[in-house]
Formats: structure tokens, sequence, C-alpha cells
């Protein structure tokens, strides 16, 4: 039954509670917030059960919304548009998600979780949504007040908004699972442990600081390359317009004044003829770089066609032509409506094509062809737009990677390498680079250390190429191999036990190992201070970690999601019966994607044998203190899975804990503890662990002997009795 209360009886409804899922978890295999609100009378409305007033607020404000729709399901439309409008402000590769909504229509409180590539942004979002759907119930300035929210929101998203080639290298990292946090804005850390890499965009973490310097610093990168025999347009520095000029006057013909220092063509004149045009054009360079410091560059004018070189690893891996902007005449409109046509075109969106700026270049360009904005081609008259077509302002990509010639392919990976780069754009200019330089001959204009890739991915012709699949395939040759083995141990009780068996097992081998358990994080046995909760990602952040070992309850998982994309294996220790439902679930929504291995449980713990039943037996490892093998434990081998299990030796040496499969056994050890249970258990888990790492090469190099770790000594001496009390 769908209720209507008079207006002046409604309470404003408020947030109840915002909370972040990270990496995988029960509701989505991505990072999600969860929204819990607390509607009262409005948690069975309908929106059409509003005022009439606020019905006419709401249907301007959210006119995607269904009009009609119960009140939650009315939010969670409106906040995940608002979301949406967000992200792509903050130019995150991104489509309409769908919302969860968790809640009973009887319930006060309502719950909505949705994916989100900022928590903080999908927040404020959120709350902008809230505050004016509360207001207009009760005939409020609700549109004055969500319009001051939005725009506040839109200007804090675009402060944090991403450059087009680092929101491809996001969206990249997302599809291969690569796992990935932000530094800084545009910064990444992509991978976990020592297989972590930072990325600058596209500058790529092992850049040298020398090697990014010359880039930068045009005039350095051009007398390293003449220096290197490569062919560079002459170049002269100035910091004056007379020397400017007079720089002109030396190089002759038509030449170029740029910033000494700047990126994506901010400050580049070209084709400049006669003294006013060099004035200008320098006037417009000292506002983009510190003249005062590097100075303005004034340059030789190199015609002919130009082509973009992407380098990564030092190979062309995309090429592009790129065309000058242009338009074609109808007869009627004059330039600046056709500019005004070309600019809202769909590709013009400054993701895929870069709007054209009708600036001071553009317009010397018409006027040497006797043209100005208020001209009127006729109808079929192509007008070129810019003298070249540089891709940051306006110009058009066309593929001719297939067309590169194999001297032009050897040509540009030297550049790169005397440069010293291994991600890099090459500028150059040449008549066809489906022709050898030494026919045609080439000029190496510039050379970039931080290349636009996003423009590969929509050529006007040709193939689209996604570089940032090759820059990532580059840094991983599998994107599993960018985390580090990861083991969960899952349940209500000696979680911190068997996690802590597990870790002194590693390290005893010379592994760095992470431990998170509520007793605490350590990397080895160095405990680690956070400025908050620690979290698993926070320990993966150590460059020196190998391994990461994390105790958690299903009611933590539950809430706050495993933080992480994957685990390598997980070992449940002793549940309450009341979290084997939740227990459950876990295992259906959480484990049994994001687990890659084994599951390792007792087999007394009816409880969680109960909550894994669905799961497949080839994927269970069963232990038991038990010195002989029970029915359980042999139907469990008959039917493809493993058991750990206890068992004299026949040449007296004591109790062994042995690992078998259906076919015999796999490997056995002394049994440590025999005599105590719970630390028994937390060695056979241990030991199970320890197998899988061998057996499935989790560790893709062999560990350092323990006697050259720091901390060998302590665990060849404790490892025995008192890290496991």
């Amino acid at each position: 039954m769908v209720m209507v209360c008079p207006i002046e009886e409604l309470e404003p409804f408020e947030i109840a509670g915002f909370r972040t899922l990270s990496g995988l978890n029960v509701y989505n295999a991505n990072t999600v917030v969860k929204l819990t609100l607390n509607l009262g009378q409005l948690a069975t409305a309908r929106v059409s059960g509003l005022s009439s007033g606020a019905c006419s607020v709401l249907a301007g404000l959210f006119p995607e919304c269904e009009q009609d729709a119960l009140v939650p399901s009315y939010l969670a439309d409106a906040i995940l548009v608002a979301d949406l409008e967000l992200r792509r402000a903050m130019n995150f590769y991104t489509f309409p998600t769908v919302a969860t909504l968790v809640s009973d229509p009887s319930e006060i409180n309502s719950v909505i979780v949705w994916e989100s590539d900022d928590p903080q942004m999908s927040r404020a979002a959120a709350a902008a949504v809230v505050d004016a759907v509360s207001e207009a119930t009760r005939d409020g300035n609700a549109t004055s007040k969500y319009c001051l929210a939005r725009e506040l929101n839109l200007e804090r998203a675009k402060k944090r908004r991403l450059s087009n080639s680092t929101a491809v290298l996001v969206a990249a990292a997302k599809r291969n699972r690569i796992p990935f946090e932000f530094v800084a804005r545009n910064h990444l850390r992509l991978g976990q442990g020592k297989n972590q890499k930072q990325l600058f965009s596209t500058i790529s973490g092992s850049t040298s600081f020398a090697s990014a310097k010359v880039a930068l610093d045009k005039r350095l990168g051009n007398r390293l390359l003449a220096q290197a025999g490569l062919p560079v347009p002459r170049q002269l520095t100035v910091r004056s317009k007379s020397e400017a000029v007079a720089a002109a006057k030396q190089l002759g013909k038509s030449v170029v004044v740029k910033p000494a220092q700047g990126n994506q063509g901010r400050g580049v004149s070209v084709k400049l003829r006669g003294r006013r045009a060099v004035e200008a054009a320098f006037d417009i360079a000292c506002q983009v770089a510190q003249s005062d410091r590097y100075g303005v560059l004034v340059e030789e004018f190199i015609a002919g066609p130009e082509y973009r070189a992407t380098i990564v690893d030092f190979r062309v891996v995309a090429a592009v032509l790129c065309c000058p902007p242009q338009v074609t005449g109808d007869g009627e409109k004059t330039l600046r409506h056709l500019i005004d046509d070309l600019n809202r075109e769909p590709d013009r969106d400054g993701r895929r094509l870069s709007p054209l700026e009708i600036d001071d270049d553009l317009l010397r360009h018409l006027s040497l062809h006797h043209l100005t904005m208020e001209t009127i081609p006729i109808a079929g008259q192509q007008v070129v737009l810019r003298p070249n077509g540089h891709l940051a302002r306006g110009g058009v990509p066309v593929d001719v990677t297939n067309s590169v010639h194999p001297d032009n392919h050897k040509l540009c990976e030297r550049i790169a390498r005397v440069i010293g780069l291994s991600i890099a754009g090459l500028d150059l200019i040449m008549p066809d680079i489906a022709q050898s330089h030494k026919d045609v001959g080439c000029t190496v204009i510039e050379v970039n250390a931080r290349p636009g890739i996003e423009f590969h991915l929509w050529p006007r012709a040709g193939t689209a190429r996604d570089v940032s699949e090759i820059i990532l395939a580059n840094m991983y040759d599998d994107p599993a191999s960018s985390e580090v083995a990861t083991v969960l141990v899952l349940g209500d009780r000696h979680t911190s036990m068997v996690a802590k068996a597990i870790q002194h097992r590693f390290m005893a081998e010379g592994r760095s190992i992470g431990l998170l358990s509520k007793k605490g994080a350590y990397i080895n046995t160095a405990p680690q201070e956070f400025s908050q909760r620690a979290t698993p990602q926070m320990l993966a952040r150590d460059p020196l970690l190998e391994a990461l070992v994390y105790a958690a309850s299903p009611a933590r998982i539950s809430e706050n999601g495993l933080g992480l994309g994957a685990c390598h294996a997980v070992s449940v220790t002793a549940t309450d019966v009341e979290n084997c439902e939740l227990l459950k679930n876990l295992a259906k929504a959480v484990l049994n994607a994001g687990n890659r291995g084994y599951f390792i449980v007792d087999n007394e713990d009816l409880v969680s044998r109960q909550a894994l039943s669905a799961l497949p037996v080839e994927r269970l490892i069963l232990t038991s203190a038990e010195t002989e093998l029970g029915p359980d434990l042999r139907r469990h081998l008959q039917r493809g899975g493993l058991a750990l299990s206890m068992r004299w030796s026949t040449d007296g040496s004591g109790a062994k804990m042995t690992l078998a499969s259906g076919s015999g056994e796999l490997v056995a050890e002394p049994a440590t503890f025999a005599s105590r249970p719970p630390q028994l258990k937390a060695a056979m888990h241990a030991m199970a662990i320890s197998y899988l790492a061998k057996r499935d090469a989790w560790f893709d190099e062999v560990a350092s002997p323990p006697s050259n770790r720091p901390y060998a000594n302590g665990v060849q001496q404790q490892a025995g009795v008192s890290l496991l009390r």
C-alpha cells in the first residue's frame, strides 16, 4: 500500500550513514558506496503523492527520473544521475550504473548501493540530491539550494579532473583487474608490494629525471638530438622582442616562436613572417613560459605533413597523421559559423578531439590567405584553418601505424633512446611516413616525455589503437603479476593465530610478509602505524612486500569489502553459528570469484563447512587433528579434494602432519603442536598454504636465504613455539 502524507506532517529526512566498501564486496566486483537514508513516512510514499509544487520542482531538477516512482527508487535514480555527472566532469570513463536498493518497504531506513570511482564525490552528489528532495517535500526553496550545491560539486570535480591519458590508463587498469590507486591527480600507483609501479599520466616511474628534463626543455632536446646527428630544425633562444626579430631574420623565411618549456601546443605560433607577427608571438610565448628564466625559442618553420609516433618500450606502437582542421563552405555561412558547426561535432568533446579555438594563430593563418572570420566560402570550398595539425589545437588524427616504413621505425627508436625515454611521443615532419627518411627526408620537431595517447582510440580514419593496453602489458606480462600473494584468514575465532602462523611460515622461508589482523598491522615483525584504520591496501604499498596475510571476520568483510580485488587462498577458521548465513553469502558473492585457489577449513568445523557446501569439492582442503582418516575425509579425497591430517610415523619419529590427495601423500612434516589443538590447527593451515604457494608458484623468484634477512634469526628461534602462543 502506497502512503500519502499531508505535507505539514512530513519531517525532514536525512542521511543516516555512508560507507565505502573497497575492492571485491557482496554487491560488486569494484568499490561501491553504501548510503543509508532515514526517510520516515516517505519510505513507502510515491513522488506523485507529494504536493503539486514539490512534484513540479522535482520534475525540473531531475527530469531523467520516473516521476511516479517510490521515493527511495526516485532518490536512487537522482543520485546516480548526479554522481554520473561528477564522474564525467572528473574525466572517468564511466557509463550509467544501476543502484542496488537494500530495503524492506515496511522499514523506515532505505539503503542505496552503487559503484563509485570517487567515494568522496559520490557522497557530495548524494548529499546534494537528498537535501534538495527533502527541501522539496516541505515546499522549501529546493531549486536554488540544489543548483548551488551542484555548482560547488562541479567545481570540485573539475579540480580533480584527470588528463585524457590518465583517464584511458585508469579504464585499462580496471578492465584488466590491475590494482591501482591515486597518489595524486594523474599520479597512479599500479600493482602491490614489490610488484608496484608508478605512472604520472604516461610518464613511467622508470623514466629518469634527466630524460624528462631534456624532453621538457625544448632547447636541451633539440641540442641532444643534433649532437647525435639527428635531423632537427635550427633554433635560437631569445629573451626580448628585438632578439626574437633578429633571430627570425637570421633563420630566414617563416619561423616558429614557442616557449622553451611547455606542452600541448600552448604558446606556440607557427609560420610567422614579419616583425609584428614575431613580436606578437613573443608576447604569447612569454605568457605561457617563465621567459625570464628559460627564454623563448625562435625556430625555422618546416613545411610538410606532421606525424605523431608514440613509443612504448622504445618501439613505435602507434602513429597518426595530424591533419589541420578544415571546414567546407556552403555558400551561406561565414567561417565563424562554420567553425561553430565544427565544434558541435560529437567527437569534439575535448576527449576524442579538441575543440577549435579562435586565436591569433588561426586568424593570422586566415589573413595570409586573405580570409577573415566573416568570409563566406563558396559551396564546396575547403578552408584549412591552421598551418599545422597539432592535435591539442583542433587537429584531426588519421592512423598510419601499419604504413610506417621499417627505416622510420628504426629512426624513431633511435630518437627515443638518445633522449632516454621508453615512453615518448615524437613529432615528425616528412613527406610520407610510408617512405624511408633516407629517401624523402625527415625533421624531428619535438620529443614529448608525457605523450597523449587517447587520440589513438578515435582516429578519423584507420585502425583504433589502445596504447594504454600496450603500456600496461609492457609493465606486467600478466595482470595477475601486478599483485602480491594474498591469503585471507576468515572467521570469528583464532584468525589472528592462524594468520600469524602463516606469516611466520613465509618469513622463515625468507619472504617479506605483511600481516593485518585485529591485533594490528605488521610488515614482518615491525608494527605499522597509520593515521587511520589500517586496510590491506595500506600494507600493500610497501615496496618490498612479497605476500599479504589478512585476518578478518565475515562481518567485517561484509561491511567494508575485501579491500582487495582477489586473493590466492582462503583459510576459514571457527565461525559463530549466527554468522553461518553471512559466511555462506560471502562465499557465494565474494569468495567464489575472488579466491583464485583453495579454501582450507577444519573438518570438525561443521558451521563453516555448511556455509561452504556450495563450493566445488576440488577447491577444498579439509584439515583434521585426528590420526585416523574418517569417512568424511576419505569421501572428500575420493571426490577430488585434498585433506591434511595427522599420522604416527612408522620410524618412531612421532606425529606428522600429512597433506594428501586421492592418489596418495603429497607432503609430510613433524607436528610441532600435537598436544595443543588450536596451535596445531594453525600450523596445519600454515602448512597447507606453504604447499600451495610452492605448487602454484605464487612467488616468481627464489627467496633470499633466511640468514640474509634482518629478522630471520628471530624467526628461526621463535617459529617453533612462542610466536604462536
